[in-house]
């Protein structure tokens, strides 16, 4: 048995709701910022200092590591609509960089 009081109304969270959907919205934000900043760096690398293997790896921890530790955030506070829209996010890379290669609109 475990020492933690479990959450009345079957499993649903019902201490802080609108606390863990703050913290979700606020890492899904980042992932959202993050990672377009670091890929388009990454792209640009030559006309800055620093590497772009640095500038993709930024990227790749905001695009895929921050939704999946809003995730993981969410499941743990047992918000499963939270956890499912932070791994919702895990399709925006494929559109950012879509729209970046494929239209007029990455140059």
């Amino acid at each position: 048995m475990s020492d933690s009081p479990s959450a009345s109304g079957g499993g649903r969270n019902t201490r802080h709701p609108t606390g863990i959907r703050v913290v979700v919205l606020i890492l899904a934000l980042m992932a959202l910022v993050l990672g377009p900043v670091g890929y388009l760096m990454g792209a640009d690398a030559e006309s800055h200092a620093g590497s772009a293997a640095e500038w993709f790896t930024l990227a790749f921890g905001a695009f895929v590591g921050i939704p999946l530790l809003a995730a993981a955030v969410a499941t743990v506070a047992g918000d499963r609509k939270a956890a499912l829209w932070s791994l919702v996010l895990l399709a925006w890379p494929l559109v950012f960089v879509s729209l970046i290669h494929l239209t007029p609109l990455g140059g």
